[in-house]
C-alpha cells in the first residue's frame, strides 16, 4: 500500500512514518521532496514569495518524481510505502495561497500513484510550536504561524482528505505508544481495503 503521512509541520510527520517504518519490516519510507531535489529550503527561500506558481510546480515535479519513483523501485503492492508529503500537501498549500488546482492524480497524461491510505497527524499548537523553535524554523514554518493562514490550511485539509481513507492521528503521547496505535489502525485499514 502506498501510505502518505501529512499534516502541519512540526506536527511530527517524520517522526510517525519513521516509526511505522521501523515497525513494518519489508516497508519503504520516502519523503517529498525526494534527495533528488536537495534545494528544497533554497528553493522554498527564492520562490515562495516571488513566484508561488513556480513554487507549487517544484513541489508538483517532486510529486511526479516520487510517485515514477515508487512504481519503477518498490514493491508497493506486497509492501507498505511510507510517503512523508505528497500530492495532497501541494494542493493543499497552494490553494491556501489562493491558486485554483485540484488534487488530480492525472497529470500531463502521467497518472501518479494514488495513496491507499492517510495518515493525518494532528498536535496542539503550542507543542507544535515548541517542536518548530527547537528544530528551527524555515520561511513556511513562519506562514503557519499566522491564524488565518493556518486555518486554511487546515480547511483546505479536511475538504480533500477522504474520511474512509484517512486514519487521524493526534501525536500527543510517547511515539512508541502513537505509532503502535496506528499500526494497528493500518492492519485493520488494510484487510478492508
Amino acid at each position: 500500500m502506498l501510505i502518505v503521512v501529512t499534516g502541519l509541520d512540526g506536527s511530527g510527520t517524520s517522526s510517525v512514518a519513521k516509526k511505522l517504518h521501523e515497525m513494518d519490516p519489508g516497508s519503504y519510507l520516502l519523503k517529498t521532496p525526494s534527495p533528488e531535489y536537495a534545494d528544497r529550503k533554497r528553493m522554498d527561500e527564492a520562490l515562495h514569495d516571488e513566484s508561488p506558481v513556480a513554487h507549487m510546480l517544484y513541489y508538483l515535479s517532486s510529486d511526479i518524481y516520487i510517485s515514477d519513483y515508487i512504481k519503477n523501485h518498490c514493491d508497493y503492492k506486497n509492501h507498505n510505502v511510507y510517503l512523508v508529503r505528497y500530492l495532497i500537501d501541494t494542493v493543499v498549500s497552494s490553494r491556501a495561497r489562493g491558486i485554483d488546482v485540484d488534487l488530480d492524480y492525472n497529470l500531463y497524461g502521467n497518472q501518479l500513484l494514488v495513496p491507499d491510505l492517510t495518515i493525518f497527524v494532528r498536535l496542539d499548537e503550542e507543542t507544535r510550536q515548541r517542536r518548530l523553535q527547537e528544530r528551527g524554523k524555515d520561511c513556511l514554518d513562519v506562514v503557519l504561524d499566522d491564524f488565518e493562514n493556518r486555518e486554511k490550511f487546515l480547511g483546505e485539509f479536511s475538504q480533500l482528505l477522504d474520511p474512509k481513507r484517512t486514519i487521524y492521528v493526534t501525536n500527543n503521547k510517547a511515539l512508541e505508544e502513537v505509532c503502535s496505535e496506528t499500526f494497528q489502525k493500518i492492519k485493520t485499514d488494510k484487510s478492508h481495503l
